[in-house]
């Protein structure tokens, strides 16, 4: 093997490694979220602190390490858009608890990967192929044994079943659209440390207006709580975005969406652990088909 593609290979490799991590952090976040919401913290106020808590680890970590953080003029742009879908993809993640339970929550979300194969294929005239359809239509039956079938088990009482599967398949929707931002544009330039640091910064500037404008933001000083916001922050916030954007930049946007199956997996088990929630057969036949659609568009690249 060459130098050259045993350095490729060795890219290649990080790059799997750092998706496989991001991912499996990403999967704690109804962990943190879902006790916090249970005492009446508005979704708005609880990623303001999400992202601010976050947005300040980052710059002390980028300090201890003396590494610059200032944002080049040329990427305000892509990174005010990547910062608005990150908000709408966070914002529909935790409203979604509110409908279902985060296990199967984090499964919907899941159908990111899919939304990453549509927009290349449509905004970057990527090649469609016979595969491609039979994924779509496979996650599709997917969600609905997840948001139909699933009955009870997989919503909260009384909850609006409709709303609730369109609400968290458009975080979905919005998480493919910055996975494909960052790969496509200017920000794809920027060390992961720094692009993670705009990306949450303005995140939590733009959440911090929504909560002050709707009246829902509140001071938290119990520490509980506090606890739950800084695990919130720095597990499923810090590690899983510095890794998620390490693994874009080396194996690029479809293939680190593809790695993201270890979230639900993760968010499933650790509900099922600390929450109880139940899991019956079309939920369980839901999670192996939106699996399923995902391992079919990583292997047809192959």
């Amino acid at each position: 093997m060459s130098g050259q593609n045993q350095s490729s290979a060795v890219s290649r490799w990080k790059g799997i490694i750092a998706g496989i991590l991001g991912a499996g952090f990403f999967g704690f976040i109804p962990v943190f979220s879902k006790p916090v919401l249970a005492v009446g913290v508005s979704p708005t106020c609880l990623l303001f602190y999400r992202f601010a808590i976050a947005s300040l680890i980052i710059s002390i970590m980028s300090g201890v390490r003396r590494e610059s953080i200032s944002l080049p003029r040329n990427c305000w742009k892509c990174m005010s858009l990547i910062a608005v879908l990150y908000c709408f993809s966070g914002g529909f993640l935790v409203w979604g608890f509110n409908f279902m339970s985060g296990g199967v929550t984090e499964v919907l979300h899941f159908t990111y990967p899919v939304w990453v194969m549509l927009i290349l294929l449509v905004f970057f005239k990527e090649k469609i192929r016979v595969s491609s359809a039979i994924a779509i239509i496979i996650a599709i039956v997917g969600i609905y044994c997840l948001g139909v079938l699933g009955g009870s088990d997989a919503f909260m009482p009384g909850a609006n079943r409709v709303a609730g599967v369109v609400i968290v398949v458009a975080s979905g929707l919005a998480c493919g659209s910055y996975i494909v931002a960052i790969n496509k544009s200017n920000a794809h330039t920027l060390s992961s440390m720094r692009l993670s640091y705009w990306m949450l910064t303005l995140s939590a500037c733009i959440f911090l207006v929504v909560s002050l404008v709707s009246g829902t933001f509140e001071l938290i000083t119990d520490v509980y709580l506090l606890g739950n916001l800084v695990g919130l922050a720095l597990v499923a916030t810090v590690l899983s975005n510095v890794f998620q954007v390490y693994s874009i930049k080396f194996i690029g946007s479809t293939q680190a969406a593809i790695l993201g199956a270890v979230e639900p997996a993760t968010g499933v088990v650790m509900c099922i652990i600390l929450f109880d929630e139940v899991l019956n057969a079309p939920i369980v036949a839901g999670i192996a088909l939106i699996f399923t659609a995902v391992m079919i568009v990583v292997t047809r690249n192959k």
